[in-house]
């Protein structure tokens, strides 16, 4: 998911469906806007992010996303943490996200493909910024003398757990180059078949986004948090 990302970054895709074979015949389901979206008032409230600070420090254990590629993994999971601590805004650190100045965190990802040798990407830490009406990822790239983050994505959330809650999803989308992209997260990987079910349904009836534009990690029901090297920071 992150490699496409960064694919996109560097080149124009045009392709805005899905595919699936059903009987020699191919479906194309094309992925479309949210007809709605998560106010960034909400977004940042006590009982979802808490300005963001239940966004760090936190491990967030991807389960789905538009792109296809995903379903080629078999482990993904993100690290948020701030840059320089909790805020990273020293002594006004407790005080609301600002319109304009930003707070500055990181993106650790790591991803295991299920095929291919079980390939493993440890990418290179991606640059965060947040404000009070914004939060931008900038996707990193290696040139091995050095890393560069040339330019940034905005994210829109949709969905956020309430206070730490491991049966609800994390959704957000963007616009990469002008293709649509949803991400789904949660704060524990193996959340139930009934939560998911319940959460997709609500993705669906109130933010019109359809279940069947996302492909799903093939995360292991015998997976154990930490044996990756995913930090076991968050919330029980």
């Amino acid at each position: 998911m992150r490699q496409s990302m960064l694919d996109e970054s560097s080149s124009i895709n045009n392709s805005q469906s899905n595919m699936s074979n059903d009987e020699g015949k191919k479906i194309v389901v094309e992925v479309g806007e949210p007809k709605k979206v998560m106010s960034w008032e909400e977004f940042y409230s006590p009982e979802k992010s808490d300005n963001a600070n239940k966004l760090m420090d936190r491990v967030w254990y991807a389960i789905a996303c538009s792109d296809k590629a995903v379903a080629e993994q078999k482990v993904f999971w993100e690290h948020w943490y701030w840059k320089e601590g909790r805020g990273s805004g020293g002594p006004d650190d407790e005080k609301p996200l600002e319109l304009k100045k930003k707070k500055k965190g990181c993106n650790h990802t790591l991803t295991i493909e299920a095929k291919d040798g079980n390939k493993e990407i440890d990418y290179p830490i991606w640059p965060l910024s947040l404000t009070k009406e914004s939060l931008k990822m900038y996707p990193a790239i290696d040139l091995k003398c050095f890393t560069i983050a040339p330019m940034g994505i905005s994210m829109q959330p949709l969905m956020f757990p309430t206070n730490d809650n491991h049966s609800e999803f994390r959704v957000d989308y963007a616009k990469v180059m002008g293709k649509k992209m949803y991400f789904v997260f949660t704060l524990d990987p193996h959340i139930s078949e009934e939560s998911k079910n319940e959460q997709f349904s609500k993705l669906d009836i109130e933010f019109g986004v359809k279940r069947e534009w996302f492909h799903m990690v093939q995360w292991d029901k015998s997976y154990v948090i930490g044996s990756t090297g995913d930090p076991d920071i968050n919330p029980k």
